[in-house]
């Protein structure tokens, strides 16, 4: 069985020994780079399946490695991990792509469990390279949505794994509470404005008039229906 390569960019040699052990004891290959120079040679000469990324590094700091990460590899998962705890510096690096952010200090298992879930969202882009969605098609492989006139547009990696997790539940209404527990790996009981948000950007792409969606429903008091 081929193992999940994960690439820690951390310069706290402790913490990434203490990552490193905890993750290759879940079954993964850890790669390490004390540096974001390090870390995106080893990411062009050996690749990785996901990416762990401090903030604060010497050198190139971790927001420009991460447009860096982005321009050449646009769906590989990244999480953030990093000290800065400002509200500024998580939505710069949502922004920039990044897929999770977690402040330290924090709980490791809270750490394994977003690592698997964001893996699993990896996996999913591979099952599925196109879905059709009414007159428009999202391209998993390359994140860009194509229009009816031929207008092209890039989605970020969590706008197409919400994409991705309603299609896969189109059976049925989806809530607030699952989105983000199972998308962003957040606890349920967080506050629901980041889900509203998103679906909000990504109605401006799918539906002819995001005032009156016809693919992503709201039903009051519950979550969402997609209808493709």
């Amino acid at each position: 069985m081929v193992k999940w390569r994960v690439l820690v960019i951390e310069d706290d040699q402790a913490l990434a020994l203490g990552l490193r052990i905890n993750l290759e004891a879940e079954g993964y290959t850890v790669l390490h780079a004390v540096s974001a120079e390090e870390g995106l040679s080893m990411l062009n000469d050996t690749g990785a399946d996901l990416v762990v990324l401090d903030l604060m590094l010497p050198g190139m700091g971790g927001i420009e490695a991460l447009k860096h990460i982005r321009k050449d590899e646009p769906k590989l998962p990244v999480i953030i991990l990093t000290a800065c705890a400002d509200v500024e510096n998580r939505v710069n690096g949502l922004k920039e792509g990044a897929d999770d952010y977690l402040t330290k200090p924090f709980y490791l298992e809270e750490f394994i469990l977003r690592v698997k879930r964001m893996l699993n969202r990896y996996e999913w882009y591979r099952t599925e390279d196109v879905l059709k969605i009414g007159d428009v098609s999202i391209d998993f492989n390359t994140l860009e949505i194509t229009g009816s006139d031929g207008d092209q547009k890039r989605v970020t990696p969590h706008e197409a794994a919400v994409l991705q997790y309603l299609s896969q539940h189109q059976d049925r209404i989806v809530t607030r509470s699952e989105l983000l527990k199972e998308v962003w790996g957040l606890d349920p009981d967080v506050e629901t404005r980041t889900v509203d948000a998103f679906i909000s950007r990504i109605r401006r792409y799918l539906e002819k008039d995001p005032t009156k969606p016809e693919h992503i429903i709201s039903v009051r008091g519950k979550g969402y229906r997609f209808l493709p």
